[in-house]
């Protein structure tokens, strides 16, 4: 990533990983052997539920899960495509915060909502610089404009004026101006705004910089945009190749990121048709993020579906065994993440941060609930393709089917 912010949290969460898994596999091993007495003497009976209800359901109706699916996919898809994004980050702040109150005063009482500085050479003449000021001055949406060069036009002598007032509009080499627009922060119509005074500026100094804040948000947009695309990319890219070095498979990496994938659509899609509009770094980190965190409660069923498969058992048997043995693992897991996560996502008051943690919890919920039923409903349905298209399964398919007849 482009931005340093989504580069930071991944290099985070990539350490939280490898940390977690050396963790995992050295000292929670031995915590346990050490601490055994205390668990035999603490233990009790198992109280979650095993979701027999559920599997019997998406085994019986698995085709009937599948054309939900394809019912649901290209409303979630377009939710997913349109879902409103802003890139201002003064409205993930608390509104109460004294530099959001003193910036709304500016806007209501002077009508200063976005500040450009225009850097030209100090050498253009004051003849040139107001020609270019008018042209600028033109454009739809700006409010005004302050040079050194409008000073003589104001009737006000340039010699009675203080050094240090005139230091603020010029050095060595460069003199500023400043432009007033009334357009938002990191909207269509100021980056528009933008691009426009970049193209007159540009004719009378090629050298010209044209700084501030719209400019600066502009520059995040297509950014952003850019992130957002090979972010996405290259995360399904790398967990693409990762599952068929483990799954030795070409199908089944397929299945599990569509089915991921669809859980990340209806996930991104929520917010369209509920009007919500999320902060620009929640669209590209969070599709990484649920991808990444959810995809290893496909991995558990497609394991055991696989090794249920090679010893023998039929493409219903696999699944029952799959998801017997395994729903109450994922279920336990969706909803610790789902605690970890709505807990901050309720409770912050950073927009920012609240609405990622809030898409993570419910994305928690999504994926959870698609890998249980969906999943096992595509394993159903394409048992032949997979079966033909991992190693070491074809072999055992056709002794199946030769048990079966």
């Amino acid at each position: 990533m482009n931005l340093t912010l989504g580069k930071d949290i991944g290099i985070v969460m990539a350490k939280g990983v490898m940390i977690g898994v050396i963790c995992v596999v050295t000292v929670l091993p031995s915590m346990i052997l050490m601490l055994n007495p205390i668990i035999e003497k603490t233990k009790h009976k198992e109280i979650f539920p095993k979701f027999k209800g559920v599997k019997n359901f998406v085994i019986k109706h698995y085709i009937a899960v599948v054309v939900i699916f394809i019912i649901i996919l290209p409303i979630a898809f377009w939710g997913y495509r349109n879902t409103d994004i802003y890139y201002n980050l003064d409205k993930s702040l608390p509104e109460t915060l004294d530099s959001v109150i003193a910036n709304n005063e500016l806007k209501e009482k002077f009508n200063m909502v976005s500040m450009e500085l225009l850097l030209v050479d100090k050498n253009i003449s004051d003849y040139n610089i107001n020609k270019m000021l008018e042209e600028i001055e033109d454009l739809e949406g700006i409010e005004w404009s302050m040079s050194y060069s409008k000073i003589g036009d104001m009737g006000i002598p340039k010699e009675v004026i203080p050094e240090d007032f005139l230091s603020i509009f010029q050095n060595d080499k460069y003199q500023m101006i400043i432009i007033n627009s009334k357009y938002e922060m990191a909207t269509d119509e100021l980056n528009l705004q933008v691009q426009k005074v970049n193209e007159i500026i540009k004719k009378y100094d090629p050298n010209a910089i044209l700084a501030g804040e719209g400019p600066l948000m502009k520059d995040l947009v297509e950014i952003s945009n850019h992130d957002f695309n090979s972010v996405n990319t290259v995360s399904i890219a790398i967990i693409f190749i990762i599952m068929i070095i483990v799954l030795k498979s070409i199908s089944l990496p397929v299945i599990l990121i569509v089915v991921i994938e669809f859980a990340i659509f209806i996930n991104m899609g929520i917010p369209y048709y509920t009007g919500t509009v999320l902060p620009f770094i929640a669209s590209i980190v969070i599709g990484t993020i649920q991808l990444g965190a959810t995809i290893d409660y496909a991995i558990l069923i497609t394991s055991k579906y696989m090794n249920a498969r090679t010893n023998g058992a039929n493409k219903k048997g696999a699944i029952d065994e799959a998801l017997g043995t395994s729903i109450s693992s994922i279920a336990i897991s969706g909803l610790c993440f789902f605690g970890a996560t709505f807990g901050v996502g309720a409770y912050s008051k950073i927009e920012m941060i609240g609405s990622l943690c809030t898409l993570m919890s419910r994305g928690a919920i999504v994926s959870m609930i698609c890998v249980i039923c969906v999943l096992p409903a595509f394993l159903m349905i394409f048992d032949k393709l997979i079966c033909k298209t991992t190693i070491g399964m074809n072999k055992i398919r056709k002794e199946v089917i030769k048990n079966e007849r």
